[in-house]
């Protein structure tokens, strides 16, 4: 048995790190590896709006499908790597991400062009049409001019012969969306199918012509509604931030673990890198796109698989405490922990399905890595780290408790200022608790709690209901461009010159050289104007690290109403799950004390006038989720305890009880997701900060909550209600 133990653990120690190196390459390939988002590699994403035409013929979700197989056509004409191209068929939208992108204005350009092409007799009759097109390639002609060669269906070459031989002598319009490009003079019948359209003014202006003549014309006219853009140095210096953070909360929780717990601390290292394989071998096989806020989603899954193996943890070193073996405490802490791990994560992967559900497109990369973590945690726990520290106790089933955090049960009586007696003190006993250090009685305090929370609460509501958020653009509809500049630059230059161009805004200098404007949305070519205005009169900036945001007002509300519909349907489902798990005075405590908590943050955010965009919504149901797992977990203590009180017992002491409990549980998780959590809000890139500093206060007030407010909800209830063992709780 001891053998074998040591043969697997050396084997799966090996395995493990054969696994880590050999995924490397595969993972990281430019080609092959994860793909990353355009917030991490630049490149541009745009939703594409479909209006009805000239007629005014309703967009047919046949219309859809059509115009989608044509920026399909175009995008890949373009030669750029793991495009993708999306339908939104009930609101009329493609949605297209164009990671890489050397020229996203081009490229934009490109996309929304209808690109019908059209040739005409002098009275503006249609003679042929695009679809009667073959082929359009760019080409340079003997005299070093720059044409197109065109190359006709069989049915469109007859079509052309006989427009050409009707039209000798006379000229014939060449037309692109009723934009005259050519009207050369037809001399002589084309009967072969081949034709030639000059006057360029260079190749790659040829070519973009004919990428739009030969991947045909859009079936609808498409207009913007939103736009990002983020230029390629600047997707470079994002991934590198992330990184860092990443790689410091990583480095912190290993060290963390390890001081707390020992060798149970490194199996939970060991877990924690398994983790990060699985969650980055499903993204790769899923072909899933890494974004910032999939980043983001991976450093906090690690903090939560954290919280996961201190539950574990601190459970194993209560059953060292009674005195039972190592062997049995193993397995009565991962038994007896299970129902609370099992729950807190099922809550939380409610909120990830929900923001997947009614996310935007970045938001469902962050919902899908923190779901997949969630269920991957889960796996590694009950599985990986149940067999690793079943192997660990093979070998030696007497070692000493310190290697698992626990000093050797004491049998003689505790002595000391709260026990004077010198009685015998039963570990995990009230008794205990009330010898803990700091100790007070946190229950029968709960109206002071209610008193500062409801303080708080005021404060914030007044700041909402008086000025309300600081609504970016995702929400109020808009465009937003950071721009870093060759050479410092002032305010006011920069003001004159969007007034120069017929633009108001406001204008915001985060550096010497870096201006962040903000103005209401606009066409193309005002955008365009705006921007080289900006470089013949203030400066040349660098185009590589432009980043640019553009939401049209039916984008914004359709995120606030989605926000708010994604709360209401996290809360119902927590609800229903809490009062079949446990009951509904549970269920109604979490639910009032998790709407505590987001509306502390929120107004939190008002009252210092934070920005808000669309991460925040990400943030706001994550700690939905994250704090209904801090409550859960004393719940599920309470849960335990109740059946165990005696008559004459006070149901508010047996709550204290479970409070303190589970009190070591919540002391050292919360450093650790904080440090995560900081890190990504330090070292981070710029698009994960607000989410960052929402779960940074998130994190605070829901552990704060759910020590202080949610079971102290329940005591009220409870205290107001008869118990199931028909009668009412105790008062002394």
């Amino acid at each position: 048995m001891k053998r074998g133990s040591i043969i697997k653990l050396i084997a799966t120690v090996l395995l493990l790190a054969v696994a880590c190196v050999f995924s490397i390459q595969p993972l990281t390939d430019p080609k092959t590896g994860i793909p990353l988002g355009l917030d991490l590699r630049g490149g541009v994403h745009l939703i594409l709006q479909a209006e009805p035409g000239e007629t005014g013929a309703e967009v047919t979700n046949e219309d859809m499908d059509n115009a989608k197989s044509v920026i399909e056509k175009r995008v890949n004409e373009m030669g750029l790597s793991e495009p993708i191209v999306q339908t939104d068929l009930p609101n009329k939208r493609i949605i297209v991400d164009l990671a890489g992108v050397q020229d996203p204005e081009k490229a934009v350009d490109i996309l929304k062009t209808t690109a019908k092409l059209t040739f005409r007799d002098p009275q503006g009759n249609v003679l042929v049409e695009g679809s009667d097109l073959k082929d359009a390639r760019a080409a340079t002609d003997q005299q070093g001019g720059f044409v197109v060669n065109l190359t006709f269906s069989a049915a469109g070459a007859n079509k052309f012969a006989d427009a050409t031989t009707r039209l000798v002598g006379q000229q014939m319009g060449i037309y692109l969306d009723d934009k005259l490009l050519q009207n050369p003079r037809v001399n002589t019948p084309i009967a072969n199918g081949q034709a030639e359209i000059t006057g360029y003014s260079s190749l790659e202006d040829a070519a973009n012509y004919a990428v739009l003549m030969r991947s045909g014309a859009l079936p609808v006219s498409l207009s913007i509604v939103e736009k990002r853009q983020v230029g390629a140095s600047l997707g470079v210096d994002s991934l590198n931030k992330s990184l860092y953070a990443g790689a410091f909360g990583l480095a912190f929780i290993f060290i963390f673990m390890l001081a707390m717990y020992r060798l149970p601390g490194i199996v939970a290292d060991l877990s924690l890198i398994l983790l990060i394989l699985i969650n980055l071998w499903v993204l790769q096989g899923f072909r899933a796109v890494l974004t910032l806020p999939g980043i983001a989603g991976l450093i906090l899954t690690l903090a939560m698989a954290v919280d996961l193996n201190i539950i574990i943890y601190e459970r194993i070193k209560e059953e060292l405490k009674l005195g039972k073996s190592l062997r049995a405490a193993v397995e009565a802490g991962f038994s007896r922990a299970f129902l609370a791990v099992f729950d807190s994560n099922i809550t939380t992967l409610f909120a990830a399905v929900t923001l997947y559900f009614f996310g935007t497109s970045s938001i469902r990369g962050f919902a899908i890595t923190l779901g997949v973590g969630i269920i991957a945690s889960l796996f590694t726990a009950v599985t990986f780290t149940r067999a690793f520290l079943r192997w660990i106790v093979h070998i030696n089933p007497k070692m000493d408790t310190k290697w698992f955090g626990v000093r050797k049960p004491k049998t003689d009586k505790n002595i000391s200022e709260k026990n004077p007696s010198n009685t015998e003190i039963k570990p995990g006993s009230y008794e205990e608790v009330k010898n803990y250090p700091f100790y007070f009685n946190i229950v029968r305090k709960r109206y002071w709690y209610f008193a500062i929370s409801g303080i708080i609460l005021v404060a914030g509501l007044f700041s909402l209901f008086t000025r309300g958020l600081n609504l970016g653009v995702d929400f109020t509809g808009g465009s937003m461009y950071e721009i870093t500049f060759d050479q410092p630059v002032t305010q006011a230059a920069i003001t004159d010159t969007l007034q120069s161009v017929g633009l108001s805004g406001s204008v915001q200098l985060t550096g010497d050289n870096i201006a962040l404007i903000r103005t209401e949305a606009f066409e193309e070519n005002q955008r365009n104007a705006m921007l080289t205005a900006l470089e013949d009169k203030v400066g040349s900036y660098d185009k590589a690290s432009l980043k640019e945001d553009k939401v049209g007002p039916s984008i914004g509300k359709e995120l606030t109403r989605n926000a708010l519909l994604a709360l209401g349907v996290a809360a119902i489902l927590m609800l229903i799950y809490i009062s079949f798990r446990f009951q509904w005075a549970y269920a109604v405590s979490g639910i009032a004390a998790l709407f505590h908590d987001i509306l502390v943050t929120v107004g939190i955010f008002s009252i210092f006038w934070w920005p808000v965009d669309s991460t925040f919504v990400a943030a706001i149901l994550t700690i939905f989720g994250s704090s209904i797992n801090d409550t859960v977990v004393i719940f599920d203590r309470i849960r335990e305890n109740e059946p165990r009180m005696k008559r004459g017992d006070s149901y508010e002491d047996m709550v204290d009880k479970s409070n303190w409990q589970t009190m070591g549980r919540s002391l050292k998780t919360i450093p650790s997701v904080l440090v995560a959590l900081l890190a990504l809000l330090i070292l981070g890139g710029d698009s994960t900060r607000t989410f960052a500093l929402a779960m940074v206060i998130g994190v605070i007030i829901g552990s704060y909550s759910s020590v202080f407010n949610a079971s102290q909800i329940l005591v009220e209830i409870k205290l107001r209600m008869k118990s199931t063992r028909g009668r009412k709780p105790s008062h002394t």
